[in-house]
């Protein structure tokens, strides 16, 4: 058998050894594990050196969950580097989608999840790769990644989705998306080849669980999907009842969202159910219509897909929910369209029965402080924790928090405006280099916005803008073309996808300015989160949780973009004088802070 340290393929640095020792022996003693360590820790591979051993002695999978598919392959590309070192050929792959793997629907450019599973369910046993998959055996003896799995299906005119399950039962490493792992049904593709008390499970980024498993358990019609299914239904003949009763749920939610006081408030799912009047007979004829439009969709070459379909999944996921301790009904506008949710707050039990399926969960990030919050969250009490590290030296990191700025409350007031313009102007002349301002969100930054533009076009500085509902190509061209520059100005919140996950190598960003703290706003949902939180953790706890750790937590990521190693170098201004409070402030990064200094804006 491999010793642990044995498997990793470097010299290890700081205290990686220890911490692939005590993740080895935790996950051993049938412990899970909370592992927090900084990006550019080498986390993953870590994890793999601590875990491969236990797996191959005691016959054991490693399942690998990450938030996005496209992060899918860093596990197996550890993993290449472990066989490499080895000389050895354990076997991993990256498991992705229907839409990712679908050869089929690549040649009729049909690209979002509910059309290709349609089309894989409804065409299967008639599609070429699939029946070619069928009769074909594939030996594969190296670890594959996402691509490397399409090109040799595509090279054999094989179903890559399909030769992905098969793979299952010979991978003693696996990595996927979440949704395998959370959602019922999607789980089943796992179920299906071995038993999940046989694995054990890794949740990367694993910060991100909660919402993970709140979205996908919670769902969302607007007036438009009402319209849209409206218009499904009148292409049919015998129809006329389902129309009227579309018709009359689109007057609802009009008349529901005309009493919408604030951002949002509350609806009563029974009574939208009893005036809408829908009945056991209506679904059957619903999901009869929805059978008939996908099939009509298919003949002529579209993507099948289907409003009234979700208009039906929502409804007997509101009657199914009503009376459930943890699930809030919220109405509110986007766009101008008016939107019913049902929104599931309850992360802690329903991933609570998740994790019984498994032999141990690691649990990794480098953000999972304070520990005993983050595991009431998702619902574990047997666990470890193992921090790794590597130091950053005082003189690496400028670290300032200011007082006299704040931007507490409701708005900004014009006083407070005017600080805020005053000191952004002070800093972009004073630090001539790469610098992001995340801000506590969109409102905030429109406030500051136009003068920050004023205070670019005065400097001679490129400003590149982060804007809500960014698509993600538009944001990868902004993040290179920022990255190329050397003075650049980047605006993006604490909630966006700059502050979280984006790459700065080298001096690609040496300046972090933090304007305000990302709390959420005390809206109707808001509130109704604090107070279930409160309802099952107490008082103290549940505002903690629910509301100061979210806020605190993505303070923290957007401070780490600029520290990825020992060798970075950063200024780091906290402009709101709440960091301050002993509270937030021991949440922050300990590079942050070990020197901090505090500037006082005056009036």
């Amino acid at each position: 058998m491999y010793k642990p340290i044995d498997l990793f393929p470097y010299k290890p640095w700081f205290n990686q050894r220890e911490a692939i020792n005590k993740i080895h022996e935790y996950i051993k003693n049938r412990q899970n594990v909370l592992f927090h360590a900084p990006t550019g820790f080498g986390k993953t591979l870590v994890v793999l050196a601590a875990l491969l051993p236990i797996a191959i002695d005691e016959d054991l999978r490693i399942i690998w969950a990450v938030r996005t598919g496209n992060e899918t392959d860093r596990p197996v590309e550890e993993l290449q580097n472990i066989n490499r070192h080895l000389k050895e050929n354990f076997f991993g792959f990256s498991l992705r989608g229907k839409r990712d793997m679908c050869l089929l629907a690549r040649e009729k450019n049909i690209t979002d999840h509910e059309s290709v599973a349609i089309l894989c369910r409804r065409i299967k046993n008639k599609c070429p790769y699939y029946l070619n998959l069928k009769e074909s055996y594939i030996y594969i003896d190296r670890p594959l990644l996402f691509s490397g799995v399409l090109e040799l299906a595509s090279a054999k005119q094989i179903c890559p989705y399909y030769l992905q399950l098969n793979m299952l039962e010979e991978a003693i490493l696996v990595s996927l998306s979440y949704n395998y792992v959370l959602s019922k049904p999607l789980s089943w593709t796992l179920r299906s080849r071995f038993s999940l008390d046989r694995a054990i499970l890794v949740i990367d980024e694993a910060h991100n669980i909660p919402k993970a498993i709140s979205s996908l358990n919670s769902d969302r019609i607007s007036t438009e999907t009402v319209k849209r299914a409206l218009k499904e239904v009148t292409s049919f003949a015998g129809t006329k009842n389902i129309a009227d009763k579309l018709k009359k749920l689109s007057k609802i939610m009009i008349a529901e969202g005309e009493k919408i006081r604030g951002e949002d408030d509350i609806f009563s799912p029974l009574d939208i159910y009893e005036e809408v009047g829908f009945d056991d007979n209506d679904f059957k004829l619903m999901a009869n219509i929805v059978s008939r439009i996908y099939a009509e969709q298919l003949r002529i070459g579209k993507p099948p897909r289907s409003s009234l379909r979700h208009i039906t999944t929502f409804f007997q996921k509101l009657i199914d929910s009503v009376n459930i301790r943890g699930i809030a009904y919220l109405k509110y506008v986007e766009k101008d369209r008016i939107y019913f949710e049902i929104w599931d707050m309850r992360s802690n039990e329903i991933l609570a029965e998740i994790w019984e399926d498994f032999s141990n969960i690691l649990f990794m990030s480098g953000t999972l402080k304070p520990y005993k919050a983050f595991a009431d969250v998702v619902g574990i009490d047997n666990y470890g924790i193992v921090e790794g590290y590597f130091p950053i030296p005082k003189e690496n990191v400028k670290a300032i928090i200011t007082r006299g700025v704040s931007t507490k409350g409701e708005d900004l007031s014009k006083d407070m405006q005017q600080k805020y313009e005053r000191l952004l102007e002070a800093i972009a002349k004073q630090i001539n280099k790469n610098t992001a301002y995340f801000f506590a969100s969109y409102r905030i930054m429109s406030k500051l916005l136009q003068k920050l533009k004023e205070i670019s076009h005065k400097l001679g500085r490129p400003l590149f803008i982060e804007y809500e509902g960014m698509s993600g190509d538009k944001a990868r061209d902004i993040l290179d073309k920022f990255k190329r520059t050397r003075n650049g100005m980047l605006l993006a919140t604490m909630q966006g996808r700059f502050a979280e996950g984006a790459d700065f190598p080298g001096k690609t960003l040496e300046a972090i300015i933090l304007v305000g703290i990302p709390f959420d706003r005390l809206t109707k949902r808001t509130i109704l989160f604090i107070s279930y939180y409160t309802e099952i953790f107490g008082k103290r706890k549940g505002r903690f949780y629910a509301y100061v750790v979210p806020a605190i937590r993505r303070a923290a990521q957007a401070m780490g973009r600029a520290i990825r190693s020992p060798k970075d170098k950063a200024i780091i201004i906290a402009a709101d004088e709440r960091y301050s409070k002993k509270q937030y402030l021991e949440l922050l990064p300990e590079f942050f802070r070990q020197d901090i200094k505090f500037l006082s804006v005056n009036s």
